[in-house]
């Protein structure tokens, strides 16, 4: 999912799959990482939208609906994830089942996860522009074409600290500009990696301090740094800041409305040329937690 155009040589396009720009990923990890199916201990249901560079023309627009929760034996953890993604003229919509095993590990809880599924990806021809109407390269994509997807990863949590790396849908694919036909193929150096980490911290009474990074790294390119802090008071209310390495500000704020529903809002604007075109990006996420055990129902933070 979520590809970007890299120019490989005379001939070829190449897209690799790139998970979307998340602030909330300390709350929407099943979307990164597939070793996060089950640790809320909970079935949860999660909404998640993204409208990135509102006013430019083709700007990315990203929608998740996912389902996770434990098995009876508690080791085994599955989840499914759907996925809308737009760019441009490219329109890509995709199922992705996971399946997590857990053990105790420590104080903590360990878990490796898989992710596999398969997505569509859609081009619409008739939001390109282009000045040759017999261009042949035009009249030979593909409009529509199916395609496998998977992802690995690996989460460890305590009740105050959490980290995660993975490598979310990993497969790639070029299109060979002489048919337009897409060919997969799996490159480690082309794939994307992310580590996730964060630390609950009681400030006093009713007051906490979540600082957590998200690292996004392709080998043989730079790394994208992501640092945010929440100030949490009484377990309800969360507000806090954000900024990545490319020089987005973030403004993040939750309300945890009662025990088994959530509400999560950002705001981030990226100070770059781009400012000049667009007024910044927003991100919603709801989440609601059946409450199917009485022992799994204190608060979370992530």
């Amino acid at each position: 999912m979520f590809h970007i155009v890299l120019l490989l040589g005379a001939g070829t396009s190449a897209y690799s799959q790139l998970q979307p720009l998340m602030d909330q990923y300390h709350l929407n990890g099943l979307a990164i990482n597939p070793a996060y199916a089950g640790s809320q201990e909970a079935l949860l249901v999660e909404l998640y939208s993204r409208n990135q560079w509102v006013g430019f023309e083709g700007a990315p627009r990203t929608y998740t609906l996912s389902m996770h929760a434990p098995m009876r034996n508690r080791r085994v953890n599955l989840g499914i994830i759907l996925l809308g993604d737009k760019l441009g003229s490219e329109r890509e919509t995709g199922v992705l089942l996971n399946y997590a095993f857990r053990i105790s590990l420590g104080r903590g809880k360990w878990s490796l996860g898989l992710g596999a599924g398969i997505s569509n990806l859609a081009t619409d021809l008739n939001a390109l522009r282009y000045t040759d109407q017999g261009d042949r390269l035009i009249q030979d994509i593909q409009k529509s074409v199916l395609l496998p997807e998977f992802s690995i990863g690996s989460y460890y949590y305590t009740d105050k600290f959490f980290a995660g790396i993975s490598m979310p849908l990993f497969l790639s694919y070029h299109v060979n500009d002489k048919n337009g036909q897409r060919q997969m193929y799996f490159r480690p150096g082309e794939a994307t990696y992310m580590l996730t980490s964060g630390y609950h911290l009681i400030l006093a009474e009713g007051i906490g301090l979540l600082p957590s990074v998200l690292v996004k790294a392709i080998p043989g390119g730079p790394a994208q740094l992501d640092l945010h802090c929440h100030v949490i008071l009484r377990e309800k209310v969360w507000f806090g800041a954000g900024i990545r390495s490319n020089g987005t500000l973030s403004g993040l704020f939750q309300v945890q409305v009662n025990p088994q529903f959530r509400i999560a809002y950002s705001y981030s604007y990226e100070l770059s040329e781009l400012s000049s075109y667009q007024h910044g990006s927003h991100e919603l996420y709801l989440q609601y937690r059946f409450r199917y055990r009485l022992d799994v129902m204190s608060p979370r933070y992530f």
